[in-house]
């Protein structure tokens, strides 16, 4: 946009009326930013920034192009005929395809041709002009900035419905620009606060905290790499099997940008896993009638209908009609096994693992065919050469094995090794087979889901009584390495919040302490209702008088403790550290339970906030420290089933929902987990309002 204030006059072509009309009006573009655009575009949601508000000591030039390479959205002024204004847009349109929102004063008439045609937002220029009187001018800026706010709102949600910009809309096949190529230091800069965030999202995988990994997730520490960290967060959930979280992940990636393939991908594998059958076949099919040539997407539809055809008869107790069901849904195996075949020849080196399921599928069905006879089904393939597919897939697991094993690639070196395994198998050398699954089992990096994943398939041949001495075996190797990978599961999980003791004389009252045995005694009605025992996981910060309570209760009932701290000096955090006397002592005795007690530190599992040091610091590590603790609970509750239980000390008549030092806070956030009404119990400490006073509906 314009910078200061500049005249309009010139916007009209000569012989145009409105150029007399406008021969002494200016207007002040300083003022459109500060109190029309910043205010309208935080309303919508965006953080705005102008490119003469950097404060780096970067070059100008540098610092420009890079905003408007990577910015999600560019707006541009176009009221009068700048030429830098219209040199940038270009630089805009020529890079990127969505993301620019031209706004206009509703003073100007036409434009140049090339952006005539252009959709363009106007706004009131007339509140702009320099030194105008208007007796309304608060009020009528007060509407402006919500009626624009409102327009940016409904652009940016229909975004991508359309292209912003015309050099790709009219050069359909243009590639946009992959600013991770970027190489100024900026550019380096912010990268390497990307791979230093994927890296603690790596570490919480390793550790088996899908909490973490959704705070780390939420955090993302800067706009342009919120795809790349939702990304590889999204596969960080997906092997330690969390296949809801990671669809809601993969959906926000999705959101905005629905041709994101990889992600595509990776959704039709969340909601495979998920026994979503209608949306993910569904799903799958799409991504094929868009990407006809992609092996992924046929070998994930073989998955899905190889496990649509085990889910269908898998739960018969009688062997013999399990067998029988099997054979009858062959049709659903003739799927899978086309879909995999499909993939395997679209191209045979990378989709070795494709080649190798066929190959399983067509030995499993074939030999069932063979114990019980019957029919198989009219799409069953009869012309596939075995012996060809074998020996392919064989050389292509062995060569990418070594060169896994030389790159410590594990995820490849997992799936050649259970690859090689299966050919074994087929070829009747159990003891090689064996040997495989074993090597399988110790591949450093191994992931839940690929263990999980081989424990299934594994079960499959099991229930039809394929080779079970090999699968009996086998099934008791990969069993040992999954428990061992495995974190404790819970029954129910229990959450708790509230205040600090209040300080001597502090009006209105919330948590005196004349009421720390009343508060005590509703904290035990309450875990005595849900009858709260060992085999529930009860969560709260350790750092206030009430934590303390709570977390005494529950260890009394034999509930399993966790404590996640924020550590001291971070921020004001009501009474922590507790000085030296009764509260500090009860904290400590707590911390003698291990291991029914454990003790998470903020920083040690997910390292310094992005803006550690300036001014929001206090306030966003708060809210992150908030969101770790509920992201923890619920992704302890979610794996069986919604088991999310929040315990909350917080007065009736207070309620600030958007504050997370508050504990209303975590009633919003409990009762809106995963779509349901959690139960929450909400307990008072301070004394009762005088008497007429309306409070509030818990």
């Amino acid at each position: 946009m314009p910078f200061g204030i500049k005249p309009l006059a010139e916007t009209a072509a000569a012989g145009d009326p409105c150029r007399a009309k406008l021969a002494n009006v200016e207007i002040d573009f300083n003022a459109v930013y500060d109190s029309l655009l910043e205010p309208a575009l935080r309303l919508a949601g965006c953080e705005p920034c102008r490119a003469d508000g950097d404060t780096s000591a970067g070059d100008i030039r540098t610092d420009m192009f890079f905003e408007l390479v990577t910015a999600d959205l560019v707006v541009a002024d176009t009221s009068i005929p700048n030429p830098n204004v219209y040199y940038e847009l270009g630089v805009r349109h020529g890079c990127r395809p969505h993301g620019i929102l031209p706004i206009q004063s509703d003073l100007v008439g036409s434009r140049p041709f090339d952006v005539a045609q252009d959709r363009t937002f106007r706004y009131k220029g007339s509140l702009f002009i320099s030194k105008t009187d208007n007796p309304n001018y608060a009020a009528d800026l007060k509407h402006e900035v919500e009626r624009l706010s409102q327009t940016f709102a409904h652009a940016l949600a229909r975004e991508r419905e359309s292209t912003g910009s015309p050099v790709y809309e009219n050069l359909p096949g243009l590639v946009p620009v992959n600013w991770d190529n970027i190489q100024n230091a900026k550019a380096r800069h912010l990268a390497e606060l990307r791979d230093a965030w994927l890296e603690r999202v790596r570490t919480a995988k390793s550790k088996g905290y899908p909490g973490d990994i959704k705070t780390l997730a939420d955090e993302a520490p800067t706009r342009v790499h919120r795809t790349d960290v939702l990304y590889h967060s999204a596969g960080a959930l997906l092997d330690l099997c969390r296949y809801p979280a990671a669809e809601r992940e993969l959906k926000k990636i999705i959101q905005d940008d629905p041709d994101d393939l990889p992600a595509q991908l990776q959704l039709g594998r969340a909601l495979t896993y998920q026994n979503n059958t209608g949306e993910a076949e569904e799903h799958l099919r799409n991504i094929l009638r868009r990407h006809p040539d992609e092996p992924e997407a046929s070998e994930l539809l073989g998955h899905f209908y190889r496990r649509s055809w085990y889910l269908s008869w898998r739960q018969i107790p009688d062997q013999e009609a399990r067998k029988k069901k099997a054979l009858a849904d062959s049709h659903m195996a003739a799927q899978s096994l086309k879909s995999f075949l499909r993939a395997h020849k679209s191209d045979p080196g990378r989709a070795y693992f494709a080649g190798f399921n066929a190959l399983i599928l067509l030995n499993i069905v074939n030999a069932l065919h063979a114990q019980i006879g019957g029919n198989l089904a009219e799409s069953w393939p009869s012309n596939i050469d075995e012996r060809e597919l074998l020996a392919v897939v064989k050389f292509c697991a062995r060569n990418l094995n070594e060169r896994a094993q030389m790159d410590n690639d594990s995820e490849t070196q997992f799936w050649t090794t259970t690859t090689l395994s299966g050919i074994a198998l087929i070829e009747k050398n159990t003891t090689e087979a064996l040997q495989h699954i074993r090597d399988a089992c110790i591949v450093p990096g191994a992931t839940l889901f690929q263990l999980q994943t081989l424990e299934e398939r594994l079960a499959l041949l099991a229930a039809l009584d394929f080779e079970s001495g090999y699968i009996r075996q086998a099934l008791e190797l990969v069993d040992e390495a999954r428990n061992a990978k495995e974190r404790p599961t819970y029954q129910r999980v229990f959450l708790w919040a509230g205040y600090p003791l209040d300080a001597p004389g502090q009006t209105p009252p919330r948590f005196p302490a004349s009421q720390i045995d009343a508060v005590q005694a509703k904290i035990d009605k309450a875990l005595e209702v849900w009858n709260v025992g060992a085999n529930d996981l009860a969560i709260c910060e350790g750092v206030l008088e009430g934590d303390i309570l709570f977390a005494e209760a529950c260890r009394k009932r034999g509930a399993h403790l966790r404590l996640m701290l924020l550590e001291p000096n971070q921020v004001n955090h009501g009474s922590w550290p507790f000085p030296p006397g009764k509260w500090s002592d009860r904290f400590h005795n707590l911390l003698q339970s291990k291991p029914d007690v454990e003790v998470w530190r903020h920083f040690e599992c997910l390292g310094p906030s992005f803006d550690e040091g300036s001014p929001e610091d206090g306030e966003s590590l708060l809210r992150r420290h908030k969101n770790w603790l509920m992201n923890t609970a619920s992704m302890e509750a979610e794996p069986l089933g919604d088991r999310l239980y929040g315990l909350i000390l917080c007065n009736d008549e207070d309620n600030d929902c958007e504050n997370p030092a508050h504990p209303s806070y975590f009633i919003q956030r409990v009762n809106t987990f995963n779509d349901y009404q959690g139960q929450v119990e909400r307990i008072t400490a301070a004394p009762l309002p005088p008497h007429g006073r309306k409070r509030a509906s818990a």
